[in-house]
């Protein structure tokens, strides 16, 4: 009788300790502060770094294991600093599954953010509206997602033995951070939306027949990033909250063309009333902060 053997498949993120401590040693060696919120900043929202204070602005693409972006509107810095009194770490320039990386590349950001100290997780991005009332130019606070970009090497072997004891939380996103974030919307008159959001592969935008689908499986609105992102925050016990620019109706529901330019344009001139959200939000929890100390 031959004796079977085991094959063992390798862990494209068997090294990730490593790649992580090596970048956070290259930022500490500019900057000693601990943030205590990790931004993560879709297309065209970028500009949302610049109102971060005595901030220290580092090119992604000098840090060691870093992703290089390579999509117009992700410019590809990190800057640590001073946001509404609050320490934040925020990235400008995600990179996504389909330029070619693994998922431990893709969310290597986040392992960073995580790693200098950020427990709040607070993720943006452009979306393609897939529930019929929604449209253009809105803002929505997602409440689930549908993850169809993969979860192959989102995981260390060592996370991977501990998750199969169960999942680390109920849901990715953080409930009361959601109804804050809500709540700051309407403070600065932006009325938010609650939606399920869904994760594609890019970088070709859904068929109408997809978006059929998605539509069937509870998906309010399509993006190609942060799902990811998200899990695994979520799974490393930050608490995680995430808002969506919608820069256009999905396909089959619009009579022109997707392209990444109206994305582009429409996120640069929502990000005005992210940003006041996202400001007003960070005052609050500064404010909370503040009661309790």
């Amino acid at each position: 009788m031959r004796a079977s053997m085991t094959v063992t498949p390798q862990n494209p993120a068997a090294d990730l300790d490593r790649r992580v401590a090596d970048a956070v040693a290259a930022i500490r060696a500019h900057t000693p502060l601990t943030p205590a919120v990790g931004l993560t900043l879709g297309s065209g929202l970028g500009g949302v770094v610049d109102a971060i204070e005595q901030a220290t602005v580092l090119p992604t693409a000098e840090l060691p294991h870093w992703p290089r972006s390579t999509v117009a509107g992700h410019a590809g810095r990190i800057a640590v600093g001073a946001w509404q009194d609050t320490p934040v770490v925020a990235l400008a320039g995600r990179s996504h599954r389909y330029e070619g990386y693994a998922l431990d590349q893709v969310t290597f950001a986040v392992r960073v953010m995580h790693a200098l100290g950020a427990r709040l997780m607070v993720f943006t991005n452009a979306v393609g509206a897939i529930h019929p009332e929604y449209l253009p130019g809105e803002i929505v606070v997602a409440s689930d997602h549908i993850n169809f970009i993969g979860k192959r090497a989102l995981f260390t072997n060592a996370e991977l033995a501990e998750r199969r004891a169960g999942r680390r939380v109920a849901s990715v996103y953080d409930r009361d951070l959601r109804e804050r974030m809500v709540a700051a919307g309407l403070r600065t008159g932006n009325r938010l939306r609650l939606g399920t959001l869904m994760g594609g592969q890019g970088p070709a935008y859904e068929t109408a027949a997809e978006v059929r689908m998605a539509r069937r499986f509870g998906a309010d609105v399509a993006c190609m990033s942060t799902v990811h992102e998200a899990t695994v925050a979520a799974e490393l016990g930050c608490r995680v909250v995430c808002l969506s620019c919608i820069t256009n109706r999905a396909t089959g529901l619009s009579a022109t063309p997707l392209t990444h330019h109206e994305v582009t344009e429409v996120a640069d001139r929502v990000a005005g009333s992210l940003r006041a959200v996202l400001a007003e939000f960070l005052r609050t929890l500064a404010a909370a902060d503040g009661a309790r100390a």
